[in-house]
């Protein structure tokens, strides 16, 4: 450690505890040697340590850093000092022949497996200061180090911390064991933090371990910054996420990288438990999950595909998530977003129908907009949807949940139309008292069940939802109920002999023989040309309206009679 290869003390050639005279002494016999350009006479530098710089300038300025009481109890925190001659004397002549080892040695067989005691204090501390030496230039070992800082703690918890501070000062100087602990673990953490975070986290881990007074206090002091710089981080986070979403994934990475180190040593200072590494660790996961939300948002509905990237931060965050509000938010969003990547392959095959999808959205909305409904406006949905609904089947497979809502649909708007149409004739036909307008208005109801039943029909090959169908198979059992009670009415028709509304009413029988020559002429002559065959289908789609408007009209009547009459004559 720098504390020690450039300590005052050692600079100077001297242990802690010498006097000011001896002080003197060695500044004037060291600088004596200097001006002859001589290396000095061995003194209690102690060369195996590592290499020392010894110039009048840092004689100087080593002599002036032990003046003060305080100084002087700063620098003895790091060095050497006689508290039991019979063993530290040897060790130190060791250490000055550069026999690391065997001083060590000396050292170790009154601290191995011994508590602290009057007798063996200074073994205690003088080994803790050898096993740090070696801290600066990186030979030192991780179990070294770990065991010169506990030796250093155990010494200044015991009752003999004390020697150190009166071999080191004068008696009027006053400090306390924690003040002191406190001042030793300072200046261990000012060296350590700023070169090596291997041997920083060991510190922590050894100071969480250890018991002493002001341990408390110090990791109390010293978890704040940590803290205040995940604070600062995540800020930062904040601030680049919101001004660029579309690279919010690498914010929420790095923030998970550089934070990692910093939470590891709160949870070892302060255990998991703690409420302020729950607090600060629920705060990177919240921002982290942020991170992924806003570059699955800003990514979702591209052509990049977010959610395996996303995913793994979210997995992230969840990792540091602690508490329940965390740990929750966390869940949530990651089930949601895992039923999106697992939708993926729906996803895709939408896209495949999406002009499907908007002709059959524009469909639906144009019919179920229309004033009035139908049988061919139910026949019209079912043509112009047929090919697309067809697509989609394809795509999607016949059990698809989205197929089966759009195609029950198509299906229920047409089966409405159907029913709202024989609905309406049926009233009609029960409100009508004169029986030829009946007659007239039933040949035209079995006509339009007969083309409502082609629908049904059409219903039924459909893919529909099993409610639907049992809603379907109601009204189709209705509609064949009336299918069949009007079997037996002969239907004027473009391709079978059947009656003519508008003679049937002006003649008032639909047997009448001028009647009977008008069916036999529409169907031996009429029928066999294409104008005959459009004048047929103009005039049954327009004469049951006209029935119902004039069969009260009797001069109308008489007339379309007399023109009846002409026309039969023409065509005999």
């Amino acid at each position: 450690m720098n504390h020690i290869l450039n300590n005052p003390y050692r600079i100077l050639g001297l242990l802690v505890g010498s006097k000011a005279a001896q002080q003197n002494r060695q500044v004037t016999r060291l600088k004596k040697f200097i001006e002859a350009e001589q290396e000095p006479e061995s003194d209690f530098s102690f060369p195996v340590l590592g290499s020392i710089n010894r110039s009048v300038v840092f004689i100087d300025l080593a002599a002036s850093q032990i003046t003060l009481d305080t100084e002087k109890m700063s620098a003895s925190l790091f060095w050497f000092y006689i508290g039991s001659p019979i063993t530290d004397e040897p060790a130190f002549e060791k250490l000055a022949d550069g026999n690391y080892e065997e001083a060590g040695a000396i050292w170790s067989k009154l601290t191995s497996k011994h508590d602290v005691t009057s007798r063996n204090a200074s073994a205690f501390w003088n080994l803790s200061t050898l096993y740090l030496s070696k801290y600066q230039n990186k030979t030192i070992l991780v179990d070294e180090f770990e065991l010169g800082l506990k030796l250093k703690l155990k010494f200044l918890e015991s009752e003999y911390w004390h020697l150190l501070k009166e071999q080191a000062t004068d008696a009027t100087f006053k400090i306390s064991k924690v003040e002191l602990q406190l001042l030793f673990l300072k200046n261990v953490c000012l060296e350590i933090a700023k070169h090596d975070d291997l041997y920083f986290d060991n510190l922590l881990e050894i100071v969480s371990q250890e018991e002493f007074e002001a341990k408390e206090e110090f990791l109390k002091s010293i978890v704040q910054k940590p803290i205040a710089e995940i604070e600062k981080q995540i800020n930062a986070s904040k601030s680049k996420r919101k001004a660029s979403k579309a690279v919010a994934l690498k914010y929420g990475e790095k923030l998970y990288l550089e934070t990692a180190e910093k939470l590891k040593i709160i949870s070892t200072l302060l255990g998991r438990s703690n409420v302020k590494y729950i607090s600060i660790s629920d705060k990177v996961s919240d921002e982290i999950l942020q991170c992924g939300i806003d570059y699955f948002s800003h990514y979702r509905d591209s052509a990049t595909d977010p959610g395996p990237e996303v995913i793994k931060l979210f997995n992230a965050a969840k990792s540091r998530a602690l508490g329940n509000i965390a740990k929750q938010r966390c869940a949530e969003n990651t089930e949601n977003l895992q039923a999106w990547i697992d939708d993926k392959p729906m996803r895709e095959k939408q896209t495949l129908v999406t002009a499907d999808l908007k002709l059959l959205k524009n469909l639906i909305d144009a019919f179920e907009d229309r004033q009035s409904s139908n049988i061919g406006s139910a026949e019209a949905i079912l043509k112009e949807a047929k090919n697309s609904l067809s697509n989609l089947k394809r795509i999607l497979g016949a059990n698809d949940e989205l197929y089966l809502v759009i195609s029950t649909r198509i299906a229920g708007i047409a089966q409405g139309m159907c029913v709202f149409e024989i609905n309406r004739l049926q009233q009609t036909i029960d409100k009508t008292l004169d029986q030829v307008t009946k007659i007239v208005l039933i040949l035209n109801l079995k006509e339009k069940v007969d083309q409502a039943w082609q629908v049904v029909i059409s219903i039924e090959n459909m893919d529909l939802s099993d409610e639907f169908r049992s809603h379907y198979s109601s009204n189709r059992s209705s509609l064949n109920g009336l299918k069949t009670q009007l079997a037996g009415i002969k239907t004027p028709s473009s391709s079978s002999s059947g009656g003519c509304y508008i003679a049937t009413m002006a003649y008032g029988d639909y047997d009448h023989p001028q009647v009977k020559i008008l069916r036999e002429f529409r169907d031996e002559k009429l029928s066999k040309s294409a104008f005959g065959r459009w004048f047929i289908r103009i005039y049954y789609h327009y004469s049951p309206k006209l029935v119902v408007k004039l069969k009260d009209s009797t001069g109308i009547n008489k007339l379309i009679r007399t023109t009846l009459n002409l026309i039969v004559k023409l065509i005999k």
